[in-house]
């Protein structure tokens, strides 16, 4: 991934003060305000006949700047600043973050597992509100549905138990095994001798593999300690590769977190395209978490881009 410079603006009586006293200063790189990324919505891709209505979101870094470090395992970024949103008051905090924020809070202050990270930042419609259900709530094992709702709901609002016929925006979950290998989560991938016909330029130097197998087109490609996967059928003609470079362009400027052993990015179409099961799962010693939701991939990758 690619490096890019930041610039430190200096004010014109400050730049006119040090030229007279003869010190011209090179460009240095500053420290960017943190922001926590959030995801976005954006064009939906697809090149097939039946794929016109295939989503990805576009990703738009809302100037976010990039700091690329694979070595921690995975693209690593320094957030920009950015806006969004109506603004409710000075502070700048928008209705939108206000109420995700407090779903956040009073869904950490529930969980029994020590030190539970979750999502952060969602993208919501206009007028919805976000809600959550507490589904799984142990030492060892926490699993939370998010919604968007049309009101503010509380915390595990009955509305929104898994018997309530309501489909989550997404699906958050944190599990312990004595095993996590046995699981078969995370495939063994080696790309680095890809042969050339199989080869896909992702750009920011990464590329892809392309193959297929059973009616089914795959395209795999690895950032870090991340693989990251696209799965379509043959029959569709997704573009597999478009849907992979705006994954790539995203992850410039969004930071998945860094696994201290592996992680793996599924993303499955079934059958026309029409629709895209996303499944992000990372693995921490013996914990292993994991991210499901029919959004396009990049809110997807937005989403658990927040998670802290």
């Amino acid at each position: 991934m690619r490096k890019q410079k930041r610039w430190v603006i200096i004010p014109v009586t400050t730049a006119v003060l040090l030229a007279l006293a003869g010190c011209g200063g090179q460009d240095t790189n500053t420290s960017a305000a943190e922001q926590t990324p959030s995801a976005t919505t954006g064009e939906q891709v697809g090149s097939g006949n039946n794929s016109t209505d295939s989503a990805v979101s576009q990703g738009n870094a809302g100037g976010a700047t990039s700091n690329t470090d694979t070595s921690n395992g995975n693209a690593t970024t320094t957030p920009g600043t950015e806006t969004a949103g109506t603004k409710t008051g000075s502070t700048g905090t928008t209705q939108h973050e206000a109420n995700i924020s407090d779903v956040v809070k009073e869904v950490r202050s529930q969980a029994k597992m020590k030190n539970v990270v979750v999502p952060t930042a969602f993208n919501l419609e206009k007028g919805k509100h976000l809600g959550a259900y507490v589904e799984t709530n142990t030492a060892t094992d926490f699993q939370v549905n998010f919604y968007a709702t049309d009101k503010a709901l509380p915390v595990n609002d009955p509305s929104l138990s898994s018997s309530g016929g309501l489909t989550p925006l997404a699906s958050y979950e944190v599990k312990t095994y004595k095993d996590p290998d046995s699981t078969g989560i995370f495939p063994e991938t080696d790309l680095s001798n890809i042969p050339q016909e199989m080869t896909v330029d992702l750009g920011h130097g990464i590329k892809g593999m392309v193959e297929g197998a059973a009616g089914s087109q795959y395209l795999t490609w690895m950032e870090g300690r991340w693989t990251l996967q696209i799965r379509s059928v043959s029959e569709d003609n997704m573009n597999n590769p478009g849907i992979a470079k705006k994954m790539v362009e995203y992850l410039e400027s969004h930071t998945l977190p860094a696994p201290k052993d592996k992680g793996f990015v599924s993303v499955n179409y079934p059958s026309g395209g029409k629709s895209v099961n996303v499944v992000i799962s990372w693995k921490n010693g013996q914990q292993i978490h994991q991210l499901k939701t029919s959004l396009v991939p990049n809110e997807a990758l937005g989403i658990v881009a927040s998670v802290k």
